[in-house]
This record gives structure tokens, C-alpha cells and sequence, in this order.
């Protein structure tokens, strides 16, 4: 007889129904399978997630784990057919090898994603305190994820951003990334950002450059990032976006949307819905992510996004980009893209 736990809030499998914990029920299906040594980080998972609608292959607590650990979720996860991502808390790893050896196994297949808490001296004393972990020194867990392909994060809101992501994004063709940005300023944030995860914004070709030009005015932007200004009607955001989407050399988009009266935030929205639905009916696939920046509407906006595989993350352009970059990571790593 295996053993799950002791000390932990129990575990969801939704895709059987099966809701075998004292915590709240959980339904929605998904294709992240969370685990977590934490039962309030388990709590966090199931919030997040039905706030965004985004369903779970499992959400399983490990606690002191006398017996099952994460390599034995994670392979148990590696052949799961509803997991397509695997996200994991931990506060320490009981057998390091093991789990490399399982990571090693996955991650070509799956992305495999890392929130190890306890990094710090002082964390490191909590997570004894809390769940009798010895955290060890981080530079180890570093060098063993790296060398297992798992894309390590630093805080639970990347946990979070980055399972939810990987979970619906398509693989990248190449290295080109287009930002779309209706807002100077948000623009120059994302290219900020772009440049700390090691992303690279591409060069716009003359030709892509004169089409552009013919819906952006004089005062807007033709370099990447490509801003349109936020005088732009639903119609330029629209045709501008196409573009980029539907221009073969273009790998990867990022849109960064500010909110106007001209083009409020659903009618953004729905227009950009609209031009990938069309693209994906002509069979172009590839990864676009979101960043809106407005007053609260643009959480629906960002909802409506999200229901049509675009992540969407309102009020921050870093949360946009590190996805991507994520993303990037894993696909370098399965050998999708060069290294």
C-alpha cells in the first residue's frame, strides 16, 4: 500500500470526478496537473484557477511525505493522457536523483515547472519549522533543474502564469517575436522585459513595414515594438494585428492593449478574436500572449481572451513576456527550436 502524505489537504483528479480532500470541491477539467507540499498553496492553485476558468488534470498535496514524493507524481503525470503540463511547489526533495531521472524522462515531452520555496536562510527555517523539510543549498536545486529541463520560478504568481500558459500555447516556429502595442510607453515596458527573459523582437522587413504603414499614422511606431497609438480605431487594431499573425516570418506576438474610448477593452477583445479565429481556420498556429493595461473592464477583456488560447494578463507586461519566455525555454530544451 503507497502512502500520500501525512500533514496534507488531499487531492483532486477531475477528470474522474474525484474530489478526495476536506478543502472545497473542484470540477473543471484541464490539463495541469499541480502538486504541492503545501496544502495553502494548493489553496492557491484552486482559487487561481476557477477565477480564470482555466481547469486542472489534479491538484494532489504531498506533505511530509513518508512515502509517494514529487518523482513519483511525476511520472505517474509523464504518462497521464489529460496532463499536457506538470506544476510543482516543494520545499525540499527527499531523493534529488530520482527526481532528475523522472524530470529528464518528461520534460522532453512535457513541461515540467519548479516553485521550490525555502531558497533563503530564513525560508529555509520556516519550511523546516513547517513541514520538517531540510531545503539544502539552492544552488544544488538550480544546477539539478537545469540539467533535468525544468523551468524553475521564483514566486507562485510564475507557477501560476506559466502552468496556466504552457498548457494552451503551440510550440514556437523560431525566434521572432512581434509586439503589437496601442501605447508608446506600454511598449517600451515590454521591450524591457523582452530583453531581461531573452527574447528577441525581430527586425521588421521593409515590405511588412509598408503595410503597417498604411494603417498606423505618421506619429506611431514601424519599429519593434510596432505601436499603433492609441488613437487607433478597433479596425486598425484589427488589421495592424492580422499582419503580424498571418506574416509567415512572424513567430510569436505579443499584444499589448491600452484602454481608450476609441477602442474599449471587450471591443479589442472580440475584434482580436476574431482575427484568430480566422488565422486558425487558414492554419496558422502560433503562440500570442496579452498584456492589458486599462481600468477594470480589461479583466473581462482578459477572460474573453483566455476562452479563445490567448493568456492574457491585465495591468502587467512583465507577466506577458516571462510566459513566452517560458515557453521559449521549454522548446529550446524538447529540441523544438535550437538551442
Amino acid at each position: 500500500m503507497r502512502v500520500l502524505g501525512p500533514n496534507i489537504f488531499g487531492f483532486y483528479y477531475p477528470h474522474n470526478d474525484l474530489c478526495a480532500t476536506f478543502c472545497t470541491p473542484y470540477t473543471k477539467r484541464g490539463s495541469v496537473a499541480f502538486t504541492c507540499q503545501s496544502g495553502g498553496v494548493g489553496m492557491a492553485v484552486i482559487g487561481f484557477t476557477r477565477a480564470k476558468g482555466i481547469g486542472v488534470s489534479a491538484i494532489v498535496g504531498l506533505g511530509n511525505k513518508v512515502d509517494i514524493a514529487e518523482h513519483d507524481l511525476l511520472a505517474f503525470f509523464g504518462r497521464d493522457a489529460n496532463t499536457r503540463v506538470v506544476a510543482m511547489h516543494m520545499e525540499d526533495l527527499k531523493d534529488g536523483a530520482a527526481f532528475v531521472a523522472a524530470a529528464r524522462e518528461v520534460s522532453p515531452r512535457k513541461p515540467v515547472i519548479a516553485f521550490k520555496t525555502g531558497r533563503t536562510p530564513l525560508g529555509s527555517k520556516a519550511a523546516a519549522s513547517h513541514t520538517g523539510a531540510l531545503a539544502g543549498v539552492d544552488r544544488i536545486y538550480d544546477a539539478a533543474f537545469r540539467k533535468a529541463g525544468v523551468l524553475r520560478v521564483r514566486t507562485l504568481d510564475e507557477l501560476l502564469d506559466q502552468a496556466c500558459a504552457l498548457a494552451v500555447l503551440p510550440p514556437p516556429q523560431g525566434p521572432n517575436v512581434f509586439v503589437h502595442t496601442s501605447a508608446g510607453g506600454l511598449g517600451v515596458a515590454l521591450a524591457d522585459a523582452m530583453f531581461d527573459e531573452g527574447l528577441e523582437a525581430m527586425e521588421i522587413p521593409a515590405d511588412l513595414e509598408e503595410a503597417l504603414r498604411k494603417y498606423i499614422p505618421p506619429f506611431g511606431s514601424f519599429r519593434n515594438p510596432v505601436d499603433v497609438t492609441g488613437s487607433s480605431t478597433p479596425d486598425i487594431q484589427a488589421e495592424t494585428a492580422r499582419l503580424a499573425i498571418e506574416d509567415p516570418r512572424v513567430h510569436s506576438v505579443i499584444l499589448g492593449y491600452w484602454h481608450t474610448i476609441i477602442t474599449p477593452p471587450m471591443v479589442f477583445a472580440e475584434a482580436i478574436g476574431q482575427v484568430v479565429d480566422q488565422a486558425r481556420r487558414k492554419g496558422i498556429v502560433k503562440p500570442i500572449v496579452a498584456s492589458l493595461s486599462g481600468d477594470v473592464e480589461v479583466e473581462e477583456a482578459g477572460r474573453y481572451l483566455e476562452e479563445r488560447g490567448i493568456p492574457s494578463y491585465p495591468y502587467s507586461p512583465e507577466r506577458a513576456v516571462s510566459a513566452l519566455a517560458a515557453l521559449y525555454r521549454w522548446s529550446r530544451f524538447a529540441g523544438l527550436l535550437p538551442p
